[in-house]
């Protein structure tokens, strides 16, 4: 039986691994896992529910001893690195002398939580499997999260970068567009690497019935270096057509800027928008699978890298997804190969106006999910395809292909 030991982080990443750990314990393997536990949210925030398994098996390591050593002061995030590195190793080499462990998965962001593996599979020799989910360090992404492939680091991260590169056995990515990415300035991961989409939980697929009076249309997450006006200017544009401003609605789930509100007045659709606080993971797949359309705005960079978990969060509603993406990008690429394009790139309202048009047809035609659903993409991510593509994985590695 595969015990893989993972170091995942806190932050916008947790849930991505609590899902990935949760299939693997329904699938029966044995795991520990190693996080920060005073960084950011962890997943899962409660020890109840569908996430009580995870919980049992998440070792929780904090950076401070004494919390309140570090209340009011702003050390340098080297030293908060180096702390939760160095307690996660001490912890990890604990484990290693109860367990023997057949692999180990570390998952960053943040790019330290790749740290103390690196240390325990040079030292115990258990073979290690690097996952990169955004471009590492955070510099060398794209506009505008970052300057680019060829933006200058320090001496010591470039140097912490390439033993990483180097010495894990293999490297995975969501997508092969942001494995192309990385490897132009980490070129030894290249020829030991492949991708591995984000993982879709079968206890979230289930078919809720959406009220039919309204139109709702559900954005769920942050907007942050993301611009929310031409999926506005789109929905203004087809209101004004369609004139039916009791029927139709937008629904934001998550912590939101100033600047959406700003639009949201600006533009005149105030009495459309609806903006909902943060809701717990359950909740926001609750609310989208009882919404119309799932909307996904991406950021307008010159190639769409990223595979944003929250696409695979919204398949497992089987809901249509209007997604604004860059032209020729991830997202673009699964939705012209499922068939479910309509034309919404993110640099065109009069475009994405026209497909919400064209959804809010079938939706009142009463065949919105049999002409737009998602449901049929669910197999590219069920748990069974992505665990068979780590169990390929770990057999390429002991077989020493």
């Amino acid at each position: 039986m595969f015990a893989p030991l993972c170091y995942p982080p806190a932050g916008s990443e947790a849930i991505v691994t609590s899902k990935l750990v949760l299939a693997m314990l329904n699938a029966g393997w044995e795991i520990d896992v190693i996080s920060q536990s005073d960084f950011g949210q962890r997943y899962p925030a409660n020890g109840s529910g569908i996430w009580e398994p995870v919980r049992r098996v998440v070792h929780g390591i904090p950076a401070f001893k004494d919390r309140s050593l570090a209340r009011g002061v702003k050390l340098p995030t080297i030293i908060q690195s180096l702390s939760w590195a160095g307690k996660a190793i001490a912890y990890a080499k604990r484990l290693t002398a109860l367990k023997k462990y057949d692999f180990i998965l570390s998952r960053a962001t943040p790019l330290y939580g790749h740290l103390p593996a690196l240390f325990i599979a040079k030292n115990s020799r258990i073979p290690w499997i690097a996952n990169w989910s955004d471009p590492l360090p955070h510099q060398k992404a794209p506009a505008p999260y970052g300057n680019g492939p060829k933006a200058s680091m320090p001496f010591y991260i470039d140097t912490y970068c390439a033993k990483i590169a180097r010495n894990a056995l293999w490297h995975t990515f969501p997508c092969e567009r942001l494995r192309d990415y990385v490897t132009e300035y980490l070129p030894d991961i290249k020829e030991k690497s492949s991708a591995v989409p984000h993982i879709a939980l079968k206890q979230f697929c289930r078919n809720t019935e959406r009220a039919s009076s309204t139109f709702v249309m559900c954005h769920v997450g942050n907007l942050t270096n993301r611009d929310p006006y031409v999926f506005l200017e789109a929905f203004r544009q087809f209101r004004e057509k369609v004139a039916l401003d009791r029927d139709v609605a937008v629904t934001f789930v998550g912590p939101q800027s100033a600047r959406l509100d700003d639009i949201v007045r600006r533009i005149g659709v105030s009495s459309n928008i609806r903006i909902s606080l943060p809701k717990s993971y359950e909740d926001s797949q609750k609310i989208m699978g009882e919404s119309a359309v799932l909307v996904l705005i991406e950021s307008s960079c010159e190639e769409g890298i990223f595979f944003p978990s929250k696409l695979v969060d919204y398949v497992q509603t089987g809901r249509p997804v209007l997604a604004l993406s860059p032209d020729r990008g991830t997202v673009n690429d699964l939705m012209v190969s499922a068939n479910l394009m309509l034309p919404a790139s993110n640099n065109s309202p009069e475009h994405v106006a026209e497909s919400i048009e064209a959804l809010f047809e079938a939706w009142r035609a009463g065949n919105l999910d049999a002409m737009y659903g998602s449901s049929h993409l669910l197999e590219k991510f069920s748990e069974n395809t992505i665990l068979e593509a780590y169990k390929a994985l770990f057999d390429r590695i002991t077989d020493g292909v």
